[in-house]
C-alpha cells in the first residue's frame, strides 16, 4: 500500500499538485539491490513505477523477493542484442561484460578486485527491441562499463526520457570500457546535458607513507560516481506537458535538484497547468537549511529622554534687547607706504619687433 508519509513535505506538495495522467515511469538497468535506489521514496509512496533488468541470478531472486506492486523485473542483460561474455567477479558489484583492467586496479592498490569467478555467455537485449516496454521518464543505469552500448541502442526509448542517472568512470577498471568521455558523448548526441553529480567515489593511491596520513582526507584519486543528465533544459518549451511534470517530480523527489524542479514549475505556471503560487509554496516547504537568510528588520532607535524646558514668557513681557556695541573700525592704512612693484611688461615677439 502506498505510504505518502514517506515523502518529504515539498515532494508531497508537488506530487499532489501535478495533474499527471500516470505515475512517473523509471527503467532501471542493472537493478542489483546492493544499495537503496534513489527513487525508493517515490516508489514506496506509489508515485512511480519501476521496470528493472538484472541478469545475475542471486540479485534477480532478491529483487523478486522484496518487490512491491509497482515493480516489474526481468532477468535480462541489456546491451546491443549481441551475445557477450559476462565476467562474474568475486565481488558481485564489479560483474561486467568487460574483463578487469589490472594496471588500473594496481594503481588503486586493489589487485584482488580483479578476481573473476566465472565466465558466462550472455545474450543481450537492446532496449529499443523490447516489445511493450513501459514508457521511460528516467533511465537509471549501472552496469560497470556497458552503459554506452545501452544508450547507443536505446535512442527510441530515450527520445521521451527527461533524465538519466548513470555511473561515470574516471579511473579505468575494465579493459575496453568507454569511460566518462564516451558516456557523455553518447548522451549529448541524444540531447542530454550533464546536470549534477549525485556523489563521487575516491580513495588514496598506494604509497609508502600510508600509515602516517589520514586516509579520509587524502583520498585523492577519483574512481567513479553517479551523475544526472537532463534533456536539454534550455529547450524546455519544446517538452510535452507530461515531460515537464515528470521532470519537476524527478528533480524534487529523486536527485534533489530544487532549482531544476522550480524551473519546471515556472514553465508549468506559464502553461496554466498548476496554481500560480505553487513555486512559492514549494520554496516555503523546503528545509530551513535551504532557505535564504532573511535580513533582520531594522531596529528603531531608542527614544531619547525628554527634558522639560522652562516655559518661555510671552514676547511682550520680554525686555527689549540692547543693541550690540559696534566695534571701532581699524584706521585706514597710510598712503605713504611703499608702492607695490609692478610686473614687467611682456617681451615682444620677433614678429612684433619687425612690425
Amino acid at each position: 500500500m502506498p505510504q505518502q508519509n514517506l515523502l518529504s513535505p515539498h515532494v508531497a506538495l508537488l506530487h499532489a499538485a501535478l495533474p499527471l495522467a500516470r505515475p512517473t515511469s523509471i527503467i532501471d538497468v542493472g537493478a542489483n539491490p546492493i544499495n537503496e535506489a534513489p527513487y525508493s521514496a517515490l516508489l514506496k509512496a506509489g508515485a512511480c513505477h519501476v521496470t528493472g533488468f538484472e541478469p545475475q541470478p542471486d540479485a534477480f531472486a532478491e529483487l523478486q523477493r522484496i518487490k512491491g506492486p509497482q515493480e516489474t523485473y526481468h532477468p535480462h542483460a541489456i546491451g546491443d542484442g549481441s551475445t557477450q561474455t559476462l565476467h562474474i567477479f568475486a565481488s558481485s558489484g564489479l560483474t561486467s561484460i568487460f574483463p578487469p583492467h589490472l594496471p588500473g586496479l594496481q594503481a588503486l592498490g586493489r589487485p584482488r578486485w580483479a578476481r573473476v569467478r566465472q565466465h558466462v555467455a550472455l545474450q543481450t537485449l537492446a532496449l529499443d527491441a523490447i516489445p511493450d516496454l513501459a514508457p521511460c521518464d528516467l533511465l537509471k543505469i549501472d552496469i560497470q562499463g556497458g552503459e554506452k552500448l545501452v544508450f547507443d541502442n536505446a535512442t527510441k526509448v530515450l527520445s521521451n526520457a527527461v533524465a538519466v542517472i548513470v555511473e561515470l568512470r574516471y579511473m579505468q577498471l575494465y579493459e575496453g570500457e568507454p569511460m566518462a568521455g564516451g558516456v557523455d558523448e553518447s548522451l549529448r548526441a541524444q540531447g542530454f546535458m550533464l546536470h549534477k553529480f549525485m556523489f563521487n567515489k575516491s580513495q588514496p593511491m598506494p604509497h609508502s607513507q600510508a600509515a602516517r596520513l589520514n586516509r579520509r582526507r587524502t583520498s585523492d584519486q577519483l574512481i567513479d560516481g553517479d551523475a544526472v543528465y537532463l534533456r536539454h533544459p534550455g529547450r524546455i518549451s519544446d517538452f510535452t506537458d507530461a515531460q515537464v511534470m515528470h521532470l519537476a517530480l524527478l528533480a524534487a523527489g529523486v536527485f534533489d535538484s530544487h532549482t531544476a524542479a522550480l524551473y519546471a514549475m515556472d514553465e508549468l505556471v506559464r502553461r496554466g497547468l498548476v496554481p500560480k503560487d505553487l513555486p512559492e509554496r514549494y520554496a516555503d516547504s523546503l528545509p530551513e537549511s535551504l532557505q535564504a537568510e532573511q535580513p533582520s528588520p531594522k531596529r528603531a532607535p531608542d527614544p531619547q529622554p525628554v527634558v522639560n524646558a522652562p516655559a518661555m514668557a510671552p514676547a511682550s513681557s520680554l525686555p527689549a534687547a540692547k543693541p550690540k556695541a559696534t566695534p571701532l573700525q581699524k584706521p585706514a592704512a597710510k598712503t605713504s607706504a611703499a608702492p607695490q612693484r609692478q610686473s614687467p611688461a611682456p617681451r615682444k615677439t620677433g614678429a612684433q619687433r619687425k612690425a
